[in-house]
């Protein structure tokens, strides 16, 4: 899970040293210490456009036209 450290952490969580982490900076970490993170507002989760989900594509319609014969005025 990808998030954006906006203040610097102190101590450690979840047995892990949060000393290395640097505000301003973007981090790839396990799911729970990144909610642990930016539930104690040290992180915020990163949602840039390359990350999210694509949206899904409609499918495009064709009208079927009538191959029938056309009438001539």
């Amino acid at each position: 899970m990808r998030i954006k450290i906006i203040r610097e952490p102190e101590g450690g969580a979840i047995g892990a040293s949060l000393g290395h982490y640097r505000p301003g900076e973007v981090y790839d970490i396990p799911a729970n210490l990144a909610e642990y993170l930016v539930m104690e507002e040290f992180a915020i989760f990163e949602m840039r456009g390359h990350d999210r989900q694509p949206k899904p594509v409609a499918i495009e319609r064709r009208r079927r036209r009538s191959r029938g014969p056309r009438a001539e005025s």
